[in-house]
């Protein structure tokens, strides 16, 4: 049930996110650290941003509605990667780091996939239940 719930409030948050960038590009790229860009790049910024937050979120809540890991996983790769990416472009790159952008999303990972674990056992748990 922990599972259930840590997994689906990562989603909501993910789904507002989302809903930030479609009701309010601006302040959305602001809460992230950045202008938001104009002419074609606004439209890469808002699409790209929209699109992430709403992969990542609608799997997390179909994850924890049906209570299956498996759905889990885009939502783990997509933070998890954006924590990795975001580390790459400082050593890479050179850039400023959002250490607490990067924190935020390693701790979103990491219960991720405790979810991740906490359903397979559950699944098992039942598995084991009714096979016998």
């Amino acid at each position: 049930m922990i599972a259930r719930i840590l997994s689906g409030l990562i989603g909501v948050l993910m789904l507002l996110n989302c809903l930030w960038w479609i009701l309010d590009p601006s302040t959305a790229a602001e809460g992230l650290a950045m202008p938001l860009l104009e002419g074609s790049g606004s439209n890469s910024q808002i699409g790209d941003f929209t699109a992430f937050f709403f992969t990542a979120g609608l799997f997390a809540c179909i994850g924890a509605y049906r209570a299956e890991h498996i759905w889990l996983y885009p939502t783990i790769s997509l933070i998890g990667s954006a924590a990795f990416f975001r580390s790459y472009a400082v050593v890479a790159h050179g850039s400023d780091p959002l250490v607490s952008t990067i924190i935020i999303e390693i701790i979103m990972s990491a219960i991720l996939i405790i979810c991740v674990v906490l359903m397979k056992r559950a699944q098992q748990i039942n598995e084991e239940k009714y096979s016998t």
